[in-house]
C-alpha cells in the first residue's frame, strides 16, 4: 500500500490546515499501543488517532476509541505535558514517515512550554516520541535502550534515523534507469531512494515516461494536486493515495480529504475488527515460535547424527590401547584385528603418541556419549512443543469469535509463548461449544485448556472422542446414564473430525471410548492426554447443527 513518506508529506499538509492553533482537549489510550487526542480546531472536534502496533498509522478519524479503566502512564505523561496545548504546526520529515506536531503548552506554574509530539509510523519500529523544543525525549511510547543503535529514553536528545539513500528528487538517482532492467527498476527504487511503496514507484516512473529522469517524475508527483482516492477490488478497499495515481487499476473513489481517504481504508481492513487482527497476531506468535521450534530441532537432530556414533569412539581407544606393540615411530596409521565384529580396521595416527591418540578418542567418547544423552531430552521437548503449537494452531483455525482467541491468547501466555499487552487476565474457562445429537448433548473443546476442562469434568460413563493421529478438539458425549447408541457416536465422530486438522479429508478415524479411561500424565501440555479400551469409527466430517 502507498502508505509511504510521499503520501505522509501530503498528508501533513492537510494536517497542518486543519489543526494548526487548534487546542488539545483530551487524550485517552486504548492500549498501548493506541492513543487518541480530540482536538478543538476552526470550530469543530477533530480525532488524531495515532497506533503504532499492527498498521501502523496516524490521522483524523470519524471514530473514537474507549480509554483503558485505569489511565497508562504515556497517557498521563501527555496529559501533564502537551494536554490543554495549542498546536502551532504540523509538518514532515522530508521523505520520512515521521510526522512533528509542534505544540505551545504550559507549564505547573502556567508558564509557556514548547513541546515537540513525534510520530514515526516506521513498521514494527513505529513509535510516539514527545520532546522539548531542543528534543530532549521527556518520555515515549515505546523506550529504547542504550544498546541498541537509536536509543530513545527519557533524558536522551531525540536523534532522527540515518537514511543515506537519496530523495527521488534528487537528479543523481536518475542513472538508475540505466543501471537495471526496466521491471527490475521499481524494486531497485524502493531499495535506494528514500520513503517509497511499490505503488509510489511506479506512479514516478509512469510520469517520468517523456523526460526519462525519475527525479522530475518525483517532483511532478509530489506538486500534484490533492485529490485523495480510495482503490478497491471486489473485497472492499484496497490501496489510497494523496492524488489519483494513474498506474493503479482498480475501481476508485475520491474523497474531500485524504485523512478520510485513510478512514474508508483502515476501517474496512479493521473492521474485521478485533478478531481478525487479534487472530493475525496470535498466528504471527505462533509461526516464529513454531519456526524456531522446528531450526532447534533440526540443529539438535544433525548434532545427535553426527555424535550417535560415540561407542566407535571408545573400541578405537580401546583397540589402539592393545595394539600399541605394533606402532612404530613415523606410522600414519595402524590395522588392528577388530575384535568386536571380526574385521581388520585401519586406524589413522597423529602426531601425538599412540597412548596419547587412545587418550583423545577415549574423551571424545565420553563427550558425545554425555551429547548424545542430553540432546535425547532436548529432542523429545522439541518435539512435544512443536506437537502442542501444532495443536494450538489448529485450534486457532478453529476460532469464530474474539472468545475464542481470547481463551487461546490466555493458554499461551500460562505456556510463556505469549506476552500479554493489555487487559486484565482472564479467570475462568469461557463455555465450550454445545451440540444435540439425537437428545444427546455434545460438547467440543474449543482451546486445549478448554479440551482440559471437558474432559476433567466429563462423568466416567460419557463418551470422550477425538481423531486418530490429527490435532482436534476434545468430543464429549454426556451420556447421562443412558448407553449411547452407535449412531450417536458416529454423528459425533463427524463433530470431532469437522473440528480437527482433518476438516477437509475423508474417512477420518475417530477413537472413542468411555471418559473413565482418560488421563493425563504429571506435567503434560495442555490438551495433551492418554487413553486406553478405545474403539475406532471412520467417518466424513460433518459441519453440527446449530449450538444451544
Amino acid at each position: 500500500m502507498p502508505a509511504d513518506a510521499v503520501n505522509y508529506s501530503a498528508l501533513a499538509e492537510e494536517l497542518n490546515e486543519r489543526l494548526s492553533g487548534g487546542r488539545i482537549d483530551k487524550i485517552i489510550m486504548s492500549n498501548k499501543t493506541t492513543l487518541m487526542l480530540i482536538i478543538r480546531a476552526k470550530g469543530a472536534n477533530n480525532n488524531l488517532i495515532i497506533t503504532a502496533a499492527a498498521s501502523p498509522r496516524c490521522y483524523l478519524t470519524s471514530q473514537k476509541i474507549t480509554s483503558t479503566a485505569t489511565p497508562l502512564s504515556f497517557c498521563l505523561h501527555l496529559r501533564r505535558h502537551i494536554g490543554g496545548g495549542q498546536i502551532e504546526s504540523v509538518e514532515a520529515r522530508p521523505f520520512e514517515r515521521i510526522l512533528l506536531f509542534r505544540i505551545n503548552a504550559r507549564g505547573e506554574l502556567g508558564e509557556e512550554i514548547k513541546r515537540i509530539m513525534i510520530v514515526e509510523i516506521m513498521g514494527k519500529y513505529s513509535n510516539v516520541v514527545i520532546t522539548d523544543e531542543n528534543y530532549k525525549v521527556t518520555d515515549a511510547l515505546k523506550h529504547i535502550t542504550l544498546d541498541e543503535e537509536r536509543p530513545i529514553i527519557p533524558g536522551l536528545v531525540y536523534a532522527f534515523p540515518v537514511d543515506e539513500r537519496l530523495y527521488p528528487t534528487d537528479c543523481a538517482c536518475d542513472g538508475l534507469s540505466e543501471e537495471v532492467e526496466e521491471d527490475e527498476l521499481p524494486s531497485v527504487m524502493i531499495k535506494r531512494l528514500r520513503g517509497l511503496s511499490m505503488a509510489t514507484a511506479n506512479e514516478i516512473l509512469y510520469r517520468a515516461v517523456s523526460s526519462g529522469k525519475i527525479s522530475e517524475g518525483a517532483r511532478a508527483l509530489v506538486s500534484s494536486s490533492h485529490s485523495p482516492t480510495v482503490y478497491y477490488d471486489e473485497n472492499g478497499p484496497t490501496d489510497f493515495s494523496f492524488c489519483d495515481y494513474a498506474t493503479k487499476t482498480e475501481t476508485r473513489k475520491t474523497f474531500p480529504t485524504l485523512s478520510e481517504a485513510m478512514d474508508e481504508y483502515y476501517l474496512s481492513v479493521t473492521a474485521d475488527n478485533g478478531f481478525t487482527l487479534a487472530e493475525k497476531a496470535i498466528k504471527r506468535v505462533l509461526t516464529a515460535t513454531l519456526d524456531k521450534q522446528k531450526k532447534k530441532l533440526g540443529a539438535f537432530v544433525r548434532e545427535y547424527e553426527n555424535a550417535k556414533d560415540y561407542d566407535s569412539e571408545r573400541i578405537i581407544g580401546e583397540l589402539l590401547t592393545a595394539n600399541l606393540y605394533k606402532i612404530k615411530n613415523g606410522d600414519s596409521t595402524v590395522v588392528v584385528d577388530n575384535w568386536y565384529d571380526g574385521t581388520q580396521m585401519e586406524i589413522k595416527l597423529t602426531e601425538n603418541s599412540p597412548q596419547e591418540d587412545a587418550q583423545k578418542h577415549f574423551k571424545r567418547y565420553q563427550k558425545k556419549k554425555r551429547t548424545v544423552a542430553n540432546l535425547e531430552e532436548q529432542i523429545s521437548n522439541a518435539e512435544l512443543a512443536i506437537d502442542y503449537l501444532e495443536s494450538v494452531e489448529t485450534a486457532l483455525s478453529l476460532a469464530t469469535n474474539e472468545e475464542d482467541i481470547r481463551d487461546i491468547a490466555e493458554e499461551l501466555e500460562v505456556a510463556g509463548y505469549l506476552t500479554r499487552q493489555n487487559g486484565k487476565k482472564k479467570t475462568t474457562v469461557s463455555e465450550p461449544r454445545k451440540f444435540t445429537v439425537d437428545g444427546y448433548e455434545v460438547l467440543v473443546g474449543k482451546s486445549n485448556v478448554q479440551n482440559d476442562k471437558i474432559t476433567k469434568e466429563a462423568r466416567g460413563e460419557d463418551i470422550w472422542l477425538h481423531t486418530q493421529g490429527f490435532h482436534g478438539s476434545h468430543v464429549i458425549i454426556k451420556a447421562r446414564g443412558k448407553e449411547v447408541p452407535h449412531s450417536v457416536i458416529e454423528k459425533a465422530g463427524g463433530i470431532a473430525a469437522f473440528f480437527s486438522k482433518a476438516r477437509q479429508s475423508e474417512n477420518v478415524p475417530i477413537d472413542y471410548t468411555k471418559a473413565k479411561n482418560v488421563y493425563k500424565k504429571r506435567g503434560a501440555a495442555p490438551g495433551k492426554v492418554d487413553y486406553f479400551g478405545a474403539k475406532t469409527v471412520y467417518v466424513t466430517p460433518t459441519p453440527p447443527g446449530v449450538e444451544k
